[in-house]
């Protein structure tokens, strides 16, 4: 969502060798963007995502192993921050998904959570103090758009999934919850029913 006006812009992000952002891996995906990165690179999820705790009350918070416990998930850390962030042999950054990558990630630097307002100063950052001048408006708009459809979908996919693992007698696993969100979201675009609707 870089603005035309700053072409290398995000460039300039990813190779900012103080940024925390893309070096600790992208925290807010939905998940739609795990579907999609999955879909086009012929991967199931769990081959590149990680989980990490979840608090009681968040609404990201997936439950498994007989309700034990309760996750987030997110894409995989590598020694370099997030699995997909290379960096070339002259020291730049680069996001290895391109358009591909997560939503939040494609609206830098807005943050989709507070509509189309940029950022507050990255931490870290030193490359540049990143302003509205920096994003190309309509884009924004429909990338945020995109997102919270997206991230509502996600919440009720987790809440339908919690509903499930709470009431299983089986110790359901994140592997299994990524099943599931494979087959949600392929019901969600086919206008189809629940996975547990269609099997009940």
């Amino acid at each position: 969502m870089i603005s035309p006006n700053s072409p290398s812009a995000r460039a300039e992000w990813l190779s900012c060798r103080a940024t925390m952002r893309c070096t600790r891996g992208a925290r807010h995906v939905t998940g739609a963007d795990i579907v999609r990165i999955s879909r086009t690179l012929a991967l199931e999820p769990w081959h590149f995502t990680q989980t990490a705790p979840a608090a009681a009350d968040d609404p990201t918070g997936i439950v498994i192993d007989e309700g034990r416990r309760r996750v987030n998930l997110r894409l995989a850390n590598a020694a370099g921050g997030c699995v997909f962030s290379i960096r070339t042999s002259s020291g730049a950054g680069r996001c290895g998904l391109g358009d591909l990558a997560p939503v939040t990630c494609r609206v830098f630097p807005a943050d989709p959570a507070r509509g189309s307002a940029p950022t507050q100063r990255q931490r870290g950052c030193e490359c540049q103090e990143w302003t509205e001048k920096d994003l190309d408006e309509e884009k924004l708009t429909d990338g945020v758009s995109v997102w919270a459809s997206d991230r509502d979908h996600w919440f009720e996919v987790v809440k339908r999934w919690n509903a499930l693992a709470e009431e299983s007698d089986s110790a359901l696993g994140i592997e299994d919850f990524q099943r599931y969100l494979l087959e949600a979201q392929t019901a969600r675009e086919a206008g189809a029913p629940w996975p547990e609707e269609v099997a009940a």
